[in-house]
């Protein structure tokens, strides 16, 4: 797990480490500076021509410091300083000056395009304002040039808390940043303009990071947190799961959502369905135990966990029953598709059941909450919040960079997956996943994440064997057994 960052939370981290455990602002600057000179080196050739641009905040004391280290090392760097040195930070004066006493002067007039590569250091997660002037314009021209660029901390212009460009932005193909990834870096647009991302370790202490850090990812070594089998076990043991889905005509979704938790690992499922869909739920996945609506009640009774809404429409039955479902109110629920369609369709006020996971796209959720699309998209984190206070529920927030939150609770960043899994019943696959994982008796906010982080796991094996354009939902499904086949595999644990 790694800890995400926001703004403020970063500026704490910072504040804590210098004024209050004492370790000085210029070692940190001078230990992020080697870090930044490393990935440079890393991936420039001898003969590269550098230039590193500076604004006037530590920020561009990093960028500096980095440029000195390089020219002592013998690269070819030329270094430029961008805005009113008058109003400079001390140790971006500091910098400059140690660089003026070595005898290298900064350059007043810059053409980008002399250079083949850029570091980039002209504002980092702390800016708020749009940019203009003296700044737009460098970063315009950073943008035209062909030089490969490396940014300092964030891609300059883009927002740390919500990945937004603040008018305009530099579009980095490798960006380093310190103590863990920034929300900005994961959310996009930002993600598109930071291109590869480089977290490294300057001096801020865990224990810090913790206390402040209201955000978090998970990376491959994250799989040990799933469930395991053991040798003394039956179907039991691994989770009565029931799925409501399918309308008429609308088997597939029924079927993803059901393969997909069997596959996870799901000891029985069973799938309540339209009565037409019972031959060939059953003839392509008879695995799986088929119920007849009047059996709902019961089926309530007997399972471990719920999936409701795949595949259901928006209809007086969908209504009839999911009231039915939520009458029950003892098993934990994911409430997905037109399930929630449903709710925000007959405008229902429900008390979602202890353990409930809500798990909306952009238009489900602004559906929902009664706004736009375009105003859940303007503060993803915020948005998600919101939603899940509003329903005491866990909420799954599906986008592009899909986010998993819990009142009270830090936010879930997903950075598994890719645009080929925008393709019918990828959803439902989802749904089934996380389902199966509630069934095995996780903590929704563990099972909604950990099921994001393995779909999306699942998503990328498959995009690696077929490409982007040709993934369809069944792919993700066979690529789950790769993942959690690898579990037991030391190499990514």
């Amino acid at each position: 797990m790694k800890y995400v960052l926001k703004n403020q939370e970063m500026q704490n981290v910072d504040k804590e480490t210098i004024e209050d455990i004492g370790v000085p602002g210029l070692v940190l600057m001078e230990r992020a500076s080697e870090k930044i000179a490393g990935r440079i080196k890393a991936s420039v050739q001898k003969q590269d021509r550098i230039l590193s641009v500076a604004g006037c905040g530590n920020n561009g004391g990093d960028a500096l410091a980095a440029a000195r280290i390089l020219l002592e090392e013998g690269y070819s760097v030329d270094f430029a300083v961008v805005g009113n040195l008058e109003k400079a930070s001390k140790d971006l004066k500091t910098q400059l000056g140690i660089l003026n006493r070595l005898g290298y002067e900064a350059e007043t007039s810059v053409n980008y395009n002399d250079y083949d590569w850029i570091l980039e250091g002209l504002f980092g997660v702390g800016l708020s304002r749009k940019i203009s002037g003296s700044y737009r314009t460098a970063i315009e021209a950073i943008n035209a040039s062909k030089a490969k660029v490396m940014s300092v901390d964030i891609p300059s212009g883009i927002s740390g808390d919500t990945g937004k460009v603040l008018g305009c932005a530099v579009k980095a193909d490798a960006t380093v940043t310190f103590g863990g990834p920034k929300a900005g870096h994961l959310l996009y647009p930002g993600k598109d303009h930071t291109g590869r991302l480089f977290v490294e370790r300057i001096g801020f202490f865990d224990q810090t990071l913790k206390k402040y850090a209201r955000g978090f990812t998970y990376d491959r070594k994250d799989l040990k947190r799933l469930p395991k089998r053991t040798a003394d076990s039956h179907k039991g043991t691994y989770g009565k799961v029931l799925i409501v889905a399918g309308n008429e005509s609308m088997s597939g979704a029924a079927y993803f959502a059901a393969k997909s938790a069997l596959r996870m690992g799901s000891g029985l499922v069973k799938v309540i369905s339209h009565a037409s869909n019972r031959p060939i739920l059953l003839s392509m996945l008879p695995e799986v135990l088929f119920g007849a609506e009047e059996d709902l009640k019961a089926s309530l009774r007997w399972c471990d966990c719920i999936l409701f809404g795949p595949g259901m429409g928006v209809s007086e039955r969908t209504k009839r029953l999911l009231e039915t479902v939520l009458s029950d109110g003892t098993k934990p629920l994911v409430l997905d598709a037109d399930g929630l369609n449903t709710v925000s369709h007959y405008k229902l006020r429900i008390d979602y059941p202890a353990g409930c996971i809500l798990t909306p796209h952009l238009k489900e959720a602004a559906r929902l909450l009664e706004t736009s699309a375009e105003e859940v998209k303007e503060n993803l984190p915020e948005t998600a919040h919101r939603a899940a206070d509003l329903f005491q529920s866990v909420v799954v927030l599906k986008d592009a960079t899909t986010l998993v939150v819990s009142a009270d609770e830090p936010v879930y960043y997903n950075c598994s997956g890719n645009h080929g899994m925008a393709t019918g019943g990828s959803g439902d696959v989802l749904g089934g996943i996380i389902t199966s994982l509630l069934g095995r008796a996780m903590e929704p906010l563990e099972a909604a994440a950990l099921g994001v982080y393995v779909h999306g796991l699942a998503g990328d094996e498959a995009a690696k064997r077929l490409g982007y354009d040709s993934m369809l939902a069944s792919d993700i499904i066979e690529a789950l057994s790769s993942i959690l086949g690898g579990i037991n595999d030391e190499s990514i644990l």
